[in-house]
């Protein structure tokens, strides 16, 4: 009983770092002036050679399905075989603590969401935010879910049909307490237990079974770290964790075998560093929530050395917004949206070939209450955000340069609900 008593002591203390708020370059120096510089539209439309604007060009002339861009040959013909779909779909989860469940939304040709059912998963919420990034995710063929179910500390596995459907396939207990946040690669899953500030992996099996991996648990930095994500690094050599509470980042290198040696602790540039993901060049991008304190929040992109440790590119850069806790990045990592929890308000940043990162807009578009997750779809053109308050997702389109158009929002979400993948 204490350790449940303990979690939740330390989800209140999240919820505190979500809600009422929310090193040094090691490769060239970055003079003060280059950091304040701003991006131009010419540097960012990278001389008509950004791929992330050409693909939205293409969007916004009026071809705005999914079908047509995400087709493997380009014809606008889906492909047959492994992760083939009729659709594309966007998932959250309830974390009800009675019952949790995953809801699953169609996307329209337009880029709306339609509520397409709901699907037990297995074990229990917590009934109250999480306070992290990725408790929902997919493998890369997009055939299996992954949730995590705090209230229970499990974790489950669900089977992704070709309609976009569920089928739970396997429920197993985290290795820890409270796990939050999860993530995938190639047959390897890995779980942040929130509670016992540990991490835990497991190897997936065909059919969605998880296997416990010996030696795959390690801890953070220490106690009541308030970690809110973990991640793969891109190549897969790393998982990467942020600390709210301590201001560090920890880096566990993966073995051959699956398991992992203990952590590599790095002080972060920003304070109260959230969540992340990883732009060009596998830059990694991540919001600094500053305690929340009003106009304080910025990000920071870093490049992961060899040895696991972040160097920061050119510092913390200031939003000046309340709380900056998600990310997602654009498919090709020029753009990174971040949304701002206590701003009610989302923030673009640019990525420059070196990794340099340069606000773009302050406010790209504005919120309903809380926004937490936030992802980009698979299109390139859509962004979806969860207002964890309001229980509702704002629907966007992507503008050029950064920018964010408002289609409208989705409603009834449970409060507590938290997460959001898609593909």
């Amino acid at each position: 009983m204490k350790k449940i008593d303990s979690s939740m002591v330390k989800i209140g203390i999240g919820i505190i770092f979500t809600f009422v708020s929310c090193t040094k370059n090691a490769g060239k120096n970055v003079t003060q002036q280059e950091q304040q510089n701003v991006a131009t539209p010419e540097m960012m439309s990278e001389n008509g050679a950004n791929p992330d604007e050409t693909i939205m060009t293409t969007l916004s002339a009026g071809n705005t399905g999914l079908t047509e861009v995400n087709s493997e040959d380009g014809s606008g013909n889906h492909q047959g075989g492994k992760g083939s779909h009729h659709g594309h779909f966007l998932y959250a989860e309830s974390n009800a603590a009675a019952n949790n469940q995953v809801m699953v939304y169609e996307i329209g040709a337009g880029g709306l969401l339609h509520l397409n059912g709901t699907t037990s998963s297995g074990g229990a919420g917590t009934g109250v935010g999480l306070g992290s990034q990725g408790a929902l995710t997919l493998d890369e063929d997009h055939e299996l879910l992954f949730a995590v179910n705090a209230g229970s500390n499990s974790v489950s596995s669900f089977k992704v049909r070709s309609d976009g459907s569920l089928e739970l396939a396997h429920t197993e207990n985290s290795g820890g307490t409270t796990p939050v946040s999860l993530s995938v690669h190639e047959g390897l899953l890995y779980v942040l237990n929130f509670g016992s500030d540990n991490i835990h992996g497991f190897r997936i099996g065909e059919e969605g079974a998880l296997t416990h991996i010996v030696g795959s648990t390690q801890a953070l930095s220490g106690t009541g770290v308030v970690a809110p994500q973990i991640s793969f690094t891109p190549n897969g050599d790393w998982l990467i964790v942020t600390e709210k509470a301590t201001n560090n980042i920890s880096s566990f290198k993966v073995k051959d075998n699956g398991s992992i040696w203990p952590a590599v602790v790095t002080p972060s540039t920003g304070q109260t560093p959230f969540g992340f993901d990883f732009g060009r060049g596998d830059f990694m991008i991540v919001s600094n929530a500053a305690g929340g304190a009003a106009g304080a929040g910025s990000a920071t992109s870093y490049r992961i050395g060899g040895n696991g440790v972040p160097h920061a590119i050119n510092g913390a850069v200031p939003n000046n917004q309340a709380a900056p806790c998600w990310v997602a990045v654009t498919k090709y990592g020029r753009f990174a949206f971040l949304t701002n929890t206590a701003s009610n308000s989302i923030s673009s940043y640019y990525v420059s070939p070196g990794g340099y990162l340069f606000l773009v807009h302050q406010v790209a578009a504005t919120t309903d209450n809380a926004p937490i997750d936030i992802v980009v779809a698979k299109n390139n053109y859509f962004v979806y955000a969860l207002n964890s308050k309001s229980g509702t997702i704002g629907e966007y389109h992507r503008t050029f340069l950064g920018g964010l158009e408002s289609m409208g929002t989705v409603s009834g979400l449970p409060v507590p609900v938290t997460g959001l993948t898609t593909y």
